[in-house]
């Protein structure tokens, strides 16, 4: 696939190759780049993108283990079939680490049981959901 939309910026502080993986996985995830469309090699988007072989290859791999893409060895490098189940699974995968790190350091700040679960409910539930429910339990018995 020649002429991906992909812009680096040394002035943003982020990694060239992080900034690689969130462009291209944005085009794969908004059907800009449709499964099985293949991507350039290593050695071809390198020196477009005035990085190193070791950059792109590291977002490559990073790509690859999000399910977003494929290495086919001799063949070169496509967008997975089948984005929606591998993306899902590894976005899970990813929360999933992200509560386990948060729910840790709640108990390690003394939250425990029952008010922990509470205070995971009603992030759960959300501002809109837990203002619907305070607005109803004002309404009852108060009129």
């Amino acid at each position: 696939m020649d002429g991906l939309p992909i812009q680096l910026s040394q002035a943003s502080g982020v990694p060239f190759y992080r900034q690689i993986v969130d462009q291209l996985a944005g085009l794969i995830r908004s059907g800009q780049l449709p499964p099985n469309a293949r991507l350039p090699s290593f050695r071809e988007l390198a020196p477009r993108l005035l990085v190193s072989l070791i950059t792109v290859r590291r977002a490559y791999a990073d790509l690859e283990a999000a399910g977003l893409i494929v290495c086919r060895q001799g063949q070169g490098t496509f967008v997975a079939g089948e984005i929606e189940t591998a993306s899902r699974r590894h976005a899970l995968a990813e929360a999933r680490a992200l509560v386990e790190g948060a729910l840790v350091r709640a108990r390690q700040l003394g939250l425990r049981g029952e008010m922990l679960r509470a205070h995971v409910e009603r992030l759960i539930e959300g501002p809109d959901e837990a203002a619907s429910r305070a607005e109803k339990g004002r309404g009852h018995g108060r009129d």
